[in-house]
Formats: structure tokens, sequence, C-alpha cells
């Protein structure tokens, strides 16, 4: 029964993965026998310099993948689907906090291909346990496209320091084998529904880790693209801590869940609509901030301009405040 399911879900699921190829244009050294130009002459050609993975997040042609994958502003990029058609790629959007890009591929015409099959994601609210079986698909070592490989999620929440202009937090970890080139494929659940972007492995260790990715996240992300040109989180102007066992054992909270405010910096959304310091965010439009659903997962499932309503506890009195969500100016 698993066997024809994998099986038939895999057949699928290849359907909405992409493989990114890198091109750049490549001096070489050749000899010239004729010395009319020195014992070497240089030309120059465009040749293939890396192949990565990406996910098809919408049939208007927007491509999901690693903003490591694409940031090489000189290069050329180009998508193959699994049918093996190739599209250009006509401008890429890179998130400003995340290891997150967003690809448009167009077709000669310069429109978005017609036989897209956009993947499927997840909602934000869908419970990812420890031991759940997951698949990660991508382009495994830059030669394999769609190469299948499973495994477990190990753990969730997971975060790294690789480099201090992206943020890598709220990771699922996973034994899924994951090799270069798999960066910017999804991690799927066996049903198919793509939970996370294959970001980063620990070398050496076999061990991978994704960002998580819901559908919520995909469409404020692409609404941002098409409102305001570029992928724009909002800010609220707090400062906080999440609320652990520590936390609530050294401030006698009362709360295993939500954040705790340590600033709430003003003239800023959170002040101007009544939040203060010592307030404890408990949830976001009713959906609890606890490990499942992190503070900033949630924010990042809206974009500037949106109002967004918390629940607070202040003190021993539940509150409501509805914050117009503003713009990073960074």
């Amino acid at each position: 029964m698993l066997q024809s399911s994998l099986v038939a879900t895999i057949a699928s699921a290849t359907k909405s993965v992409v493989s990114i190829t890198i091109s750049k244009d490549v001096k070489f050294y050749v000899d010239d026998p004729s010395q009319m130009n020195g014992p070497w002459n240089i030309t120059q050609q465009t040749a293939k310099v890396g192949w990565w993975s990406g996910i098809i997040a919408s049939k208007q042609g927007y491509i999901i993948t690693n903003k490591h994958v694409v940031q090489d502003t000189t290069a050329k990029y180009s998508v193959t689907l699994y049918n093996g058609k190739i599209y250009n790629v006509d401008k890429i959007w890179f998130d400003d906090l995340l290891d997150l890009a967003i690809l448009k591929i167009v077709d000669s015409e310069w429109k978005a291909p017609t036989d897209l099959i956009p993947a499927s994601f997840l909602s934000l609210d869908t419970q990812i346990d420890v031991g759940q079986f997951v698949l990660a698909i991508g382009n495994s070592l830059s030669s394999y496209s769609n190469n299948v490989t499973m495994g477990i999620i190990w753990g969730k929440n997971k975060q790294l320091t690789i480099n201090k202009n992206n943020l890598y937090i709220w990771l699922y970890q996973t034994d899924a084998l994951v090799n270069p080139g798999n960066s910017g494929g999804p991690l799927i659940d066996i049903n198919g529904n793509v939970l996370g972007i294959t970001t980063a492995i620990t070398e050496g260790q076999w061990i991978a880790f994704a960002l998580p990715i819901s559908k919520e996240f995909i469409t404020s992300t692409l609404k941002s693209i098409e409102n305001f040109g570029k992928i724009s989180r909002p800010i609220i102007g707090i400062q906080y801590i999440d609320i652990t066992p520590a936390i609530k054992q050294e401030n006698k909270l009362t709360i295993d869940n939500g954040i705790y405010l340590k600033d709430v910096l003003a003239d800023l959304p959170a002040s101007q609509a009544g939040l203060k310091i010592w307030d404890i965010i408990l949830a976001i439009n009713k959906k609890p901030i606890n490990t499942q659903l992190p503070f900033l997962y949630q924010l990042y499932t809206y974009i500037p301009g949106d109002t967004m309503s918390v629940d607070i506890l202040r003190g021993n009195e539940n509150l409501t405040f509805n914050i117009f969500l503003g713009w990073n100016t960074q």
C-alpha cells in the first residue's frame, strides 16, 4: 500500500520541481599555431557552471528557490521543467531576510509558460511531527535531476549560523539524503505536499535542513512582488524573546507559549497600536504562537499594509489589538 502510494506521489510531485542552470561568460586560453597573436589566443564562451533546484510556485511563471542559488548577478539563469522544456529567467527577486529568491520565467513570446504545474503547499497550521516521513527532491550533485530520497523529520525550529545576511531559523532537520544541487528543491510529505525548501546541509554529517514554506507564506510573498515590485516583509517594531521553560521560570510567568516583549519601539506599528513593554503576545489572528507556529513564521504570511490582530496578556488582563503593519525601510 505504502509502496504504490509513494510511486504515485513521486510521479506527481516531480512535475513541480525544476532544474536551475547557471551560465557565465568564461575566457579560455587556446593554442594558436600561427603565433600571430602569440602562443596563446584568448576566446570567450558561455559555459554552464552550475545546476540547482527550484519549485514551481504558480502558473504565472514564479519559481521559488534559495537566494544563494541565484545570487551571482553576472550569471545567466534558465529553468528546465520535468518534461525537458527550457525557459529563460526574466526577473529575480531576493528576500532581504531569508535565504529565498523568486524567479519569473517566460517563453519565447515573453509570456508565462502554459505547461507549468504548481506544487501543493501545506497550510500554515498543519501539524508537522518529529518522526514523520518526508521526501527530498532535487538536482542532486548537480547531475541527477529529480533525484528522490526518503527520510524522517528529526527536529523542528532549528537554527543555523551560516552568514549574517540571512535568517536560518525555524528549520526542519531531516536525515533524507541531500547533496549540493538539491538547494532550492522541495521537502515534501508522503502525500506530495511541500512543507519546506532544502536550504543547507552539515558537512559530513548527513543532516539536511529545510526552511518551512506554507501556502500562506507563498501567497504573501507573491502578493508582495505584485503589489510592490519586490519581496517586502512587514515590521511592527518590537524586541522580544520566546517563552521557554527557562524564561517562564525566570520571569514567574503562568503561560507556556508566546513572546515576551522586551522593548516596543516608539512611533512604529506596535506602539501606535497600544502595545507596551512586558506585554506577552499569545496569538496572531487567533493562531497561537508556539513551537509549531513561531512569531516570525506567522508574521511573514502578511505584507506591509495589512492589519494583523494580536491577543496579548498584560498582567492578568487579556486584550486584543489591531496592528497596521509597516514597511521595512532598510
